[in-house]
């Protein structure tokens, strides 16, 4: 009963933190960014928040539960994706030209490319949405022994409250808390894991090295194309775009990515010993439960249930920050851009505050249906389908817009994630299928390269 207390109070302080951020909202730019003013703090509250969730807590210990030492690659990727984050996008910081990622596309390939991708890239974060709300759910329901239904309407109902009322200074505040946390959890964590149970010796002694300490034990091509996909998936989501972008100067974005980088691979690590030691003792239960298990069965009721809500909050802050994005592109490159030209400040928020209840409406009846599905496999598919339409055609128009057919670009965008939907039905290896659509969305645009360059020769 402590620990229900514990966690269920810790859950209400955050969500108090949320709303809280509405005070902060005096403008439409206010709800996106924060007013483009955030110091190192604010911008790695927000980052931290949304890049770190259950994919990367729950679901690294389940992989590791059930495959060993390889479930660090997700964590990897989204360290070197961090630092790329701060190399690459903190140069947009000093322009303030744009407030999304397919923005900078519709400046290089028209309009439509812009509307295109923007919807591409939408379905790509939504499905990781839902990644998030079933590791919360497989929170839930280990812990408060709720069924599925309960579970679903409490975890949606708190990702909508965390960014409904405060936008991005609710995404940064709660980001705030669940930053210090989680990282108070997880050094508590990995203490008692490596030095009080002598975690590492035991893993190492009881498990084979084959497949358990193989980071390739599902292949070369496959594990790396998890790694890649992940990194590319970043870079593609506007959620994560748009916590750069919040930073006041390009300096303090690029020094908070860098933070984020070194902040998120220790939770990785420790998840992963705690995924494989909970194999040991616990072999038997779903490796879903793994995480939380060991947060209920060796932590202090007190403690447990406060690191308990830390996890949730975390998959709830992710979740959260990606159902901001999802508004933030669909008000700014389709409503306005579409259909309203002449949107008032408070007509896009209320847009805005609609968009982000709609997204958690039809994310809880999604996964009521799909509450089984293992965690990370979202998590990797989602990097697939931002990434396909978006990483390509986004660099390119960053690096190389002077020599690129626009036209090019629209179809590049389109093949990607073409290309990557053929080769999983034709029954692939979903996660290689990030190597084909990059490919095939960088030959259509060489290609269209390759033609502008002729037609500009012969002119």
């Amino acid at each position: 009963m402590i620990l229900i207390i514990s966690a269920v109070l810790t859950l209400i302080i955050t969500a108090l933190a949320g709303y809280l951020g509405k005070i902060k909202v005096k403008n439409s730019k206010d709800f996106i960014s924060a007013g483009n003013k955030l110091g190192i703090v604010g911008v790695t509250s927000m980052l931290m928040g949304s890049i770190i969730g259950g994919a990367s807590t729950v679901g690294t210990a389940q992989m590791a539960y059930r495959r060993g030492f390889v479930a660090i690659w997700f964590i990897v990727g989204l360290s070197v994706a961090s630092i790329l984050l701060g190399l690459i996008y903190s140069k947009q910081v000093d322009k303030k030209a744009n407030e999304t990622i397919p923005q900078i596309i519709g400046d290089t390939y028209g309009k439509n490319t812009r509307t295109v991708s923007s919807i591409l890239l939408s379905l790509g974060m939504f499905i990781h949405i839902n990644g998030q709300i079933i590791a919360c759910m497989a929170l839930f329901s280990t812990i408060f022994g709720i069924n599925t239904l309960k579970t679903a309407f409490i975890v949606v109902a708190l990702l909508v409250i965390y960014v409904v009322f405060g936008g991005f200074w609710g995404g940064t505040m709660v980001g705030a808390v669940k930053t210090v946390l989680l990282y108070g959890t997880s050094i508590i964590c990995g203490a008692i894991v490596i030095f009080k149970f002598n975690g590492i010796s035991e893993i190492r002694s009881f498990f084979p090295n084959e497949p358990w300490f193989n980071l390739f034990s599902d292949g070369i091509f496959s594990d790396l194309g998890s790694v890649i996909s992940t990194i590319v998936g970043v870079l593609s989501t506007q959620t994560y775009f748009q916590s750069i972008m919040a930073g006041k100067n390009s300096t303090v974005s690029k020094y908070s990515a860098y933070l984020v980088a070194f902040l998120v691979l220790p939770i990785g690590i420790i998840c992963t010993i705690i995924g494989m030691y909970m194999k040991i003792h616990y072999p038997n239960i779903a490796p879903s439960e793994a995480f939380p298990l060991f947060l209920m069965n060796y932590l202090n009721p007190i403690l447990g249930g406060v690191s308990i809500a830390t996890v949730l909050i975390s998959s709830i802050a992710t979740g959260a920050g990606l159902t901001l994005g999802i508004a933030t592109m669909f008000t700014r490159d389709i409503y306005i851009e579409l259909i309203n030209k002449n949107a008032s400040d408070k007509k896009q928020i209320f847009v805005l505050r609609v968009l982000i209840v709609l997204i958690g409406l039809l994310t809880f009846f999604i996964v009521i249906n799909n509450d089984d599905s293992m965690i990370l496999d979202w998590g990797f598919i989602s990097m697939v389908f931002r990434a396909a339409p978006i990483f390509v055609p986004v660099t390119a128009a960053m690096f190389f817009k002077d020599n690129i057919n626009p036209k090019g670009g629209f179809y590049s965008v389109i093949a990607g994630p073409v290309a990557a939907i053929v080769w999983i039905l034709l029954g692939f290896e979903k996660f290689s299928s990030i190597y084909i659509s990059l490919a095939t969305s960088l030959i259509v645009l060489f290609l269209s390269l390759k033609k502008s360059k002729e037609t500009l020769s012969n002119s």
